[in-house]
């Protein structure tokens, strides 16, 4: 039966309002004292609301954000050798990213504000709707941190609660600190969400299913969230930096402590497309519109090379499902190093009989109107799993741990391709597990540098779905080592940068705050500065 979900969206912009004077606001938007008779569990689906598209592979996300922009650094997307703007990004992309994040973080101040109020019964019932909230906000913060470094957290989102438009203006906080924060506090989520699990009184177990479009009240797949989400922070500071000690300790404590975690597709965490409940959230036609439609969907042949010689004589696989051969009946991608902007772009404009470059796969992707959108796969697990054993941060099996996240994430894309209704593409079947341990285990076993093999094979699951993720293992790890050209007509970004700058909403209305914080940075708001947990 198709569910009606409730949700209270505070229409407010989150961190400021320009010029807007207190008396405009006061005009524009309610009482804040008036949401005190707003509901936790309808503000809880209002912060899953607001974030939904940066969460579903929706157009905007995978197709402007993850693959556009942010692809092209990570290389799990082709992209032409031409002058002046190969690695630009587009600064309303930058804040349409920025902004949906702290209008998402808005609605989490609000709901933080409701809850404060209620009485102690009260809070009892709807604390899991706060839990379950915070661990969804902190996936966001950090996304964004990873982006662009430090960024406003404990002061932003309040206008709405105080109407205070002139004290609004957030400070920045420190990346570091938001990280330790986060670990922190997602430990404390995962042990409170625990001792609700199978405790919840009446209406919360009620509201719970109804409100609750990620998980659908299921709080075994949330610990499994807030823990796997936990993981990926603790392996992504363990490797360097100022927090490297305390990550290795929190992994640690996940694995030797065997916490609820991914460890199979069935735990993955993921949003559907297939059933009744999607078009309240999400339009399964936005892949068409983006990889089919915007014809930026050829292969990258970084991503073919590894698909077709990490074992010798064998291709991956999710080769066949991933991409379509050329009209030569070849594997090709876009060859950043060897192919000059011309041959590129001679080659993009052949007619279909003569395509030169193999494309993504549309029956598994392009044209498949109930894609799966993963936002932390068991696959993703297996391979932090596979590292911090490989590095000795926990104890555990690096091998077992490398090809079960070969087979995982075989069986996640196996399953893409399985649900497309669309006639376009391929249509195979799934190879069975025992033959993609086998491939797996042959590349674990003719590695020379196991940590590259993990990384590499992380960054290939990750892929043009998650290549947000795929650029911050790049630049944590160094892995794999990819060839970028020098744009020597580009202003700015000549290579491939370590950062996005702040977008222009962010320079022209938090001012003050944007510059105190840019000094900070050395007085430049510098694509090329290094995330904390990078590797130098």
């Amino acid at each position: 039966m198709k569910k009606k979900y409730s949700y209270l969206i505070i229409l407010v912009t989150a961190l400021f309002f320009g010029s807007c004077a207190d008396n405009e606001y006061t005009d524009i938007y309610p009482n804040p004292a008036e949401t005190s008779k707003a509901s936790c569990d309808k503000l809880m689906t209002g912060v899953f609301y607001t974030g939904r598209v940066y969460t579903f592979n929706s157009y905007w996300r995978a197709w402007t954000w993850d693959n556009y922009s942010l692809g092209v650094y990570a290389q799990t997307i082709g992209f032409l050798n031409e002058e002046g703007g190969i690695y630009a990004v587009s600064d309303g992309y930058a804040d349409d990213r920025w902004m949906n994040f702290y209008n998402t973080l808005t609605q989490f101040r609000v709901l933080e504000d409701v809850y404060s109020k209620l009485d102690e019964q009260e809070q009892g019932t709807y604390r899991i709707f706060k839990d379950l909230a915070e661990v969804f906000v902190y996936d966001h913060l950090s996304q964004i941190i990873d982006i662009w470094g430090d960024v406003p957290f404990t002061k932003a989102g309040y206008l709405y609660i105080t109407g205070d438009v002139a004290g609004s203006y957030p400070s920045y906080d420190k990346a570091e600190d938001l990280y330790a924060m986060m670990l922190d506090r997602l430990g404390e989520l995962y042990t409170d969400i625990h001792s609700l699990n199978g405790n919840l009184n009446g209406q919360a177990a009620a509201y719970l299913p109804k409100q609750d479009f990620i998980n659908y009240g299921n709080l075994d797949k949330w610990e499994v969230y807030c823990n796997s989400l936990r993981l990926r922070l603790a392996v992504r500071v363990a490797s360097q930096g100022a927090l490297a000690a305390k990550g290795k300790q929190v992994v640690a404590d996940i694995l030797n402590g065997n916490l609820s975690l991914a460890t199979d597709n069935d735990k993955t965490i993921q949003l559907l497309s297939n059933n009744e409940d999607t078009p309240n959230f999400f339009n399964p036609d936005d892949l068409r519109t983006g990889y089919a439609d915007g014809g930026y969907i050829n292969a990258p042949q970084a991503m073919i090379n590894a698909l077709t010689q990490t074992v010798a004589g064998e291709n991956d696989p999710r080769l066949p499902i991933l991409y379509s051969k050329n009209a030569a009946g070849e594997y090709k991608g876009l060859d950043p190093e060897h192919e000059t902007y011309r041959e590129q772009y001679d080659n993009t404009q052949k007619p279909s009989a003569e395509r030169a470059y193999s494309r993504i796969d549309s029956s598994t992707v392009s044209y498949n109107t109930e894609f799966i959108s993963p936002i932390l796969t068991a696959s993703e697990v297996a391979f932090l799993k596979a590292e911090a054993y490989q590095q000795g941060w926990a104890n555990g099996d690096a091998r077992q741990a490398f090809i079960d996240g070969v087979t995982y994430s075989a069986q996640f894309y196996f399953k893409e391709n399985e649900i497309s209704p669309s006639s376009e593409g391929t249509k195979l079947d799934y190879p069975g597990d025992a033959a993609v341990a086998a491939y797996a285990a042959k590349a674990w076993d003719a590695a020379t540098n196991k940590q590259e093999a993990i990384i590499t094979q992380k960054w290939l699951n990750f892929g043009f779905i998650q290549s947000s993720q795929a650029w911050n293992e790049i630049r944590r790890t160094g892995y794999p080592a990819l060839y970028f050209p020098t744009d020597g007509g580009a202003q700015l970004l000549k290579s491939v940068p370590n950062r996005v700058r702040y977008p222009n909403s962010e320079r022209s209305n938090n001012t003050a705050y944007y510059n105190a914080q840019v000094q900070t940075m050395g007085g430049n708001d510098d694509y090329y500065i290094k995330i904390f947990w990078a590797k130098n």
